[in-house]
């Protein structure tokens, strides 16, 4: 009989159910993206997601996702402190 390895609750909240954004960013249930480029990574939760994606140009979904992916994270991270203070 073979060994039963279970998950705990930290490693089950680590675990995509496979959903991407149409660029191919991970997403959970809630809508909430891992955003990942060469300049680092960061969770963006979902409200401020479909924001960012309004403030990009391009005639699909797909072409907004890579043009942001373009952004250095630290960058997407002013732009949404500015935007939640107000100033964007």
């Amino acid at each position: 009989m073979s060994d039963v390895t279970k998950l705990n609750n930290d490693q089950l909240d680590g675990v995509s159910g496979g959903a991407k954004t149409a660029y191919g960013f991970d997403q959970d249930a809630n809508g909430n993206v891992a955003f990942h480029n060469g300049s680092g990574t960061m969770a963006i939760n979902k409200a401020d997601w479909e924001w960012l994606l309004t403030q990009y140009q391009g005639p699909t979904l797909r072409d907004k996702e890579y043009y942001l992916s373009t952004v250095p994270v630290g960058d997407i991270q002013q732009l949404l402190t500015d935007h939640h203070a107000g100033r964007r």
